[in-house]
């Protein structure tokens, strides 16, 4: 790709851009733990959409993670349909397969010799993307709620009144005693900005600008 440097580690400086994702790529388990707890809610869902159970679920989106952190460094965006989102996705969709054999393979063994239509197949399509927009509103909520302890209490309420509670810029100023919209918006853009600098391509699909 044009424009890019390389790094001494061989990738390329274009490669990775949230700094997130730079920090966990480099050991930083803290950094990792959140790339974790902002995407774990969205595994879990993908899960349940596939018929697993609270408990297998649980166990697969485990499964995940613990994959993600093996092979961090495998993922790159060298194109704007390259996202940490549909990485996941892969990942996903694989150990729901994974999952879905082993199950067979288990009723196997316990019940001996058995017809293979009395053992529940897994899905043929394993579609888990069918709502891009609100998983991108999700992951974008709790990105906020991760770094909420940069802002102050103030601050963050403004920014969830607009952004979530869906307020006019007038009554939020009016609520919290603020001179004018323009100084709710700039709260507003401020956070956002934050946002995009520590999990930038973690969200990905939109602009959240």
């Amino acid at each position: 790709m044009s424009g890019e440097t390389s790094t001494e580690s061989g990738r390329s400086s274009g490669s990775l851009s949230t700094s997130v994702l730079e920090r966990a790529l480099v050991g930083d388990q803290g950094a990792f733990r959140k790339i974790t707890d902002l995407c774990d809610g969205l595994v879990y869902s993908w899960c349940r959409k596939q018929g697993l159970t609270e408990e297998d679920a649980k166990d697969v989106s485990q499964e995940v993670f613990t994959t993600v952190a093996m092979k961090l460094g495998n993922f790159r965006r060298e194109s704007s349909n390259d996202s940490f989102r549909a990485w996941i996705r892969t990942i996903t969709k694989n150990k729901i397969a994974d999952h879905y054999r082993a199950e067979k393979l288990r009723i196997q063994a316990i019940a001996g010799q058995v017809v293979d239509n009395e053992i529940p197949e897994p899905p043929l399509v394993i579609e888990l993307d069918d709502d891009p927009a609100r998983e991108t509103a999700e992951l974008y909520q709790r990105a906020v709620q991760l770094i909420r302890q940069q802002f102050s209490e103030r601050d963050f309420q403004v920014f969830w009144r607009i952004t979530v509670d869906g307020m006019s810029g007038k009554d939020v100023a009016e609520e919290f005693g603020m001179k004018s919209n323009g100084n709710v918006f700039t709260v507003v853009s401020r956070i956002k900005k934050r946002v995009r600098e520590e999990f930038g391509d973690l969200i990905d699909e939109g602009d959240q600008s």
